[in-house]
């Protein structure tokens, strides 16, 4: 049984426009999800979700997204989930997302699964995160089979993964929390690579001219958390016992 878990803090149109989308997405699906978790983590922003087998969590107070994907961690370990994957909502998922990702967690021996994520807009700072690979996580050369971490936005885990390992609720906002849970995992797990399961992330960029404050906001908001991940990981951007490479959706021509 694979669960999908929707972590939101909804506060402006825009967020309801993209999980709407999303959810859509969902619904689409070649194969379908046992259940999708949608995880609001006290939105101050009114709003009803009217789809098929979606469970909305409404949390009594802000968390932050750790907080909120842990949640639904406890909740679909204790309805015996067999896969748990996890996705923004600002995303969109290619028709077969959930059918690749199953079945590269049925067919191999990882214990944990990351997919090729794609700018979903046309400005030049969407394609600046195609190119430099932003939502990709990093490759281990030369194979490019396994990875060193994978954001949470393009993810799944097998359940006897999620119950050794969540994410750290130290982190308070959407920022290095699902690199750190890649590291922890990574002591005991290996994480594989499936370029088939592709989806798109919507940066909300409104154009170039307008978007560099938001573009340079992105940056700011990965660097804030960089203390608390150098706090729990001695060896951060670089491992010597083995070659890591940044990926980008252009080498594999999907």
């Amino acid at each position: 049984m694979s669960f999908l878990i929707i972590p939101c803090y909804i506060k402006t149109k825009w967020d309801i426009d993209c999980i709407t989308r999303l959810l859509e997405s969902v619904q689409n699906q070649t194969l379908k999800f046992e259940k999708v978790l949608v995880i609001d983590d006290f939105s101050p922003f009114e709003y009803q979700l009217n789809f098929f087998n979606i469970e909305h969590i409404r949390l009594s107070e802000n968390g932050g997204p750790a907080k909120a994907r842990n949640i639904g961690i406890d909740k679909a370990l204790s309805e015996n989930a067999k896969h748990i994957f996890f996705i923004d909502h600002d995303c969109i998922l290619d028709l077969q997302w959930n059918e690749q990702m199953t079945n590269f967690l049925e067919s191999t021996e990882f214990a944990a699964v990351g997919g090729m994520t794609f700018s979903y807009g046309k400005t030049l700072y969407d394609y600046y995160h195609d190119i430099n690979g932003t939502l990709n996580g990093k490759w281990l050369l030369p194979d490019k089979k396994e990875l060193w971490y994978m954001p949470s936005l393009n993810f799944g885990i097998k359940a006897f993964v999620a119950e050794e390992f969540v994410f750290d609720e130290r982190f308070p906002t959407a920022a290095g929390e699902d690199v750190d849970l890649c590291l922890r995992m990574r002591s005991k797990y290996k994480i594989g690579f499936c370029p088939k399961a592709k989806l798109w992330h919507d940066f909300g960029y409104k154009s170039t001219l307008t978007g560099f404050k938001r573009f340079v906001n992105l940056f700011k908001k990965y660097k804030s958390s960089s203390a608390t991940l150098y706090d729990g990981h001695t060896v951060l951007l670089w491992d010597n016992s083995e070659s890591i490479y940044s990926g980008n959706a252009y080498e594999f021509n999907i």
